[in-house]
Formats: C-alpha cells, structure tokens, sequence
C-alpha cells in the first residue's frame, strides 16, 4: 500500500514470513464490519484459525448466526461481500529501496482482528468460497479447503467436512477406509445432506486469504 511520512512517498508491505507475523491475538479474534469497533453490533463473527506460510495468510472465520448479521452472511454466499481487510499493529520496520522507491516492511507486527471492508488495501484479500446446489435443495456443501498432499491431511480434511456437516463417525470412518479423497468427500456429505428430511442446514464457515492472488 503506498503512504506518505514526513519522508516523503513510500510502499508499505506486511511480510509474511512466519517468524514476522504474531498471530496469538488473531486466533478466536472479531470478525469485524470495515474494522468498526464502537459496539458489540460490530461483530460478525470469529476467527476459528489462521496461518502465513511465507507467501499467503489464511484464516478461517464463523460468521454469527444473528438475525442481523443475516444479509451479510446471505451477500458472501451470494459473492456480493468477498473483500477483507486485516487491523494490525506493528512492533518492527525494515526500510529497503526498490528501483528508486522507499519501501517499508513491517517484520514484526500483530494482527489483531479481520474485517469485511468494501474496498481492501490488499486486492489479494478476499473471500474463498465454493458451495455447489442442486435443483431440489438448497443446502451448501461445506466449503472447499486447501488441496491436501498426504493422506493424513486428506483424513483430517474428511473428519472437518463431517464436523462441518454434522456426520458422525461411521461416515468418517466409511470414507477413509474406501480411500476417498477431500473432493469426493465433500460431494459423498453434499449427498448425505441432500438425503436428511431435517431443515437444510448452512455451513457459516469461510476461508479469508490476503497475499499473492
């Protein structure tokens, strides 16, 4: 994001290298509207886990299942609402120059809440979300994760799915033994979903990501 001191212009950048990013504040931290924080009406949910990785950060949120928090929830299904923006503080700077240009990097800093925001500093920040329907339901399937590697990670991808869905153990243990992986799982619970005679159920849980797009 591009600033000005009393320097003159410079870029600003969050690094996002795991030792520059202290993410203990983050974790269970508001989900805010355009990083209000007036009242407890700001809130739209929570931040269940995040990480950086060097190159992107993640987060997963749980939006409230208050009533008026309701046509937001219904704006980010609709893809409506996809930009979020990340509050931050910053304990350590690195000042570099590229090209001409002053470029300050913050490796120390602390985020503390996310915020759906009309417009990001960061148009790599947005909203990941997948649902699939059918003609006969409008239930979402839950909703797509990170492609896994290795069959621990496709098993703990399948036990999500079904916490997400309200499975049980029979299902987990069912899809594991026959070597399903994360995508034909989430279509084996969209179908068990589909099958329920209770009231369709929503899955309020989306992936937030800021970095490279």
């Amino acid at each position: 994001m591009r600033r000005r001191d009393m320097a003159g212009q410079y870029i600003e950048r969050l690094s996002l290298d795991p030792q520059a990013v202290d993410l203990s504040r983050l974790e269970g931290a508001s989900v805010l509207d355009a990083h209000r924080q007036t009242a407890v009406r700001d809130v739209l949910g929570s931040v269940r886990s995040a990480a950086v990785d060097g190159k992107r950060g993640t987060a997963l949120i749980q939006f409230s299942a208050r009533p008026e928090v309701e046509p937001v929830w219904q704006d980010v299904l609709a893809g409506i609402l996809r930009h979020v923006s990340v509050g931050y503080s910053v304990e350590e700077w690195a000042e570099t120059n590229e090209n001409g240009a002053r470029v300050l990097t913050a490796v120390r800093w602390t985020p503390p809440e996310i915020s759906l925001v009309p417009t990001p500093a960061d148009p790599g920040a947005h909203i990941r979300m997948e649902t699939e329907m059918t003609e006969t339901t409008t239930t979402p399937v839950p909703p797509e994760a990170p492609t896994t590697d290795t069959r621990a990670e496709v098993n703990a991808e399948i036990r999500s799915i079904a916490r997400i869905a309200g499975l049980d153990q029979s299902w987990i243990d069912g899809q594991i033994d026959g070597g399903a992986d994360a995508e034909t799982a989430r279509r084996a619970a969209f179908e068990a979903l589909a099958q329920r005679s209770a009231p369709p159920i929503r899955s309020e849980q989306v992936r937030v990501e800021m970095g490279e797009s």
